[in-house]
């Protein structure tokens, strides 16, 4: 009885058999590689293959016909591919690689950012666009308290917080003018000033800005750059005229020259008093940048 039953599953086993092998050599046809073993091993057995990119790789049958790829190389799971797309995409971050053997696309490496910093980002965070140094996208404690540090001293604040909290917690200064003010770390590195008290006395920015249909003047203090940002979330992204730094009441006195000219030529505005049609800018930068030029 026995050897009646293996005589008839033998024959089974080998229909399934060559059927799984018909199945694979399909599946390797219609994903364009090359199967270079010399005879089929069985289902569970790796086969060598070189895929469409030329690359020799062993993979279950199986495997293949589930669906999960044939090529660890092409599929970035293969250790050399990975190190070399890591360093391309260091490279063209403008990083320098500084790790002298790779541990895997899991493990962090030793990096030097562009801007400097030392680093050790994990290949998958670079790909998913998180960016390679922490410092640079201010998720660095350290690195960026420095930088708020910098910033308050180089406009003549003084440090007084006894715990940094993060890039958006207020922290205590004392600008120049001793007013004691909490400026958020995020807010001044994106171009904000120190001190919302001297904010609201010092005009020392003059600006220009279009869309394509109209233009936007105005002043503002410290770098002007936050003022500039609202206005390009509202189509105003060409910076026609920023200069910064004017003394006494050189800004507010070219805006009022810019405005009695714009009148004087019969230009009403869009809306407000600086909100004019595009086709005004000539006419503004005529009369601004006389007034502008004295300040160099």
């Amino acid at each position: 009885m026995m050897a009646d039953h293996a005589a008839d599953v033998l024959p089974v086993r080998r229909s399934r058999s060559l059927a799984a092998e018909r199945e694979f050599r399909r599946r390797l046809d219609a994903l364009g590689a090359v199967l270079l073993e010399p005879e089929w091993l069985g289902a569970r057995v790796k086969h060598h293959i070189r895929c469409p990119a030329g690359h020799d790789c062993y993979q279950l049958p199986n495997r293949i016909q589930q669906g999960t790829g044939l090529c660890r190389a092409c599929a970035g799971r293969d250790p050399a591919s990975s190190e070399l797309a890591f360093r391309a995409a260091v490279a063209e971050l403008g990083g320098l690689c500084l790790f002298t053997e790779w541990r895997g696309a899991n493990t962090p490496h030793h990096v030097l950012c562009a801007a400097g910093h030392h680093c050790y980002p994990m290949w998958g965070s670079i790909q998913q666009g998180q960016g390679m140094c922490r410092g640079c996208a201010r998720r660095d404690p350290v690195t960026t308290e420095a930088a708020f540090r910098a910033c308050v001293e180089a406009a003549g604040g003084v440090p007084l917080w006894e715990r940094y909290g993060g890039n958006k917690s207020r922290l205590h200064v004392r600008c120049v003018r001793g007013h004691d003010c909490y400026p958020r770390p995020n807010d001044v590195l994106n171009g904000s000033g120190i001190c919302q008290t001297c904010a609201g006395q010092e005009w020392d920015v003059f600006y220009v800005v279009t869309s394509e249909t109209a233009l936007k003047f105005g002043i503002s203090s410290g770098t002007g750059r936050p003022r500039l940002r609202r206005h390009a979330a509202r189509g105003f992204v060409t910076v026609e005229r920023l200069v910064t730094g004017l003394a006494g009441t050189l800004a507010r006195d070219t805006e009022n020259a810019v405005c009695a000219a714009l009148a004087d030529a019969g230009e009403r505005p869009l809306a407000g008093r600086e909100y004019f049609d595009v086709s005004c800018l000539a006419l503004v930068l005529d009369v601004a940048d006389p007034w502008l030029s004295s300040a160099a």
